[in-house]
């Protein structure tokens, strides 16, 4: 999905440095069937769109402690679903750590 949406992006710098970082990432998670029917429910339950949904249910599925996003929309429609992991911004996430 991670790879898919990039490779669609219009920046060629912001493209090529994504996939850079992603050479970083010790954890890959592949598609699974439980991913597919946890992002249903995301979608079902709290109006999340299909993308989204998608990459909420891979952290779920992998036990993340911290699911991070810049879209304050998804932040809220993702807390109502009262999941165990925090869910924050980046910039937040970072001020709680060096704080």
């Amino acid at each position: 999905m991670h790879e898919d949406e990039t490779i669609l992006c219009p920046f060629p710098e912001r493209k090529y440095e994504v996939l850079r970082l992603a050479t970083l990432c010790k954890v890959w998670v592949g598609p699974e069937e439980e991913i597919y029917k946890l992002a249903k429910s995301f979608q079902k339950k709290g109006g999340i769109s299909a993308k989204d949904a998608v990459h909420l249910a891979c952290a779920c599925y992998v036990g993340a402690d911290v699911f991070l996003t810049g879209d304050d929309r998804l932040i809220k429609q993702a807390k109502r679903l009262k999941l165990e992991m925090e869910i924050m911004n980046p910039v937040d996430y970072i001020r709680q750590e060096a704080g």
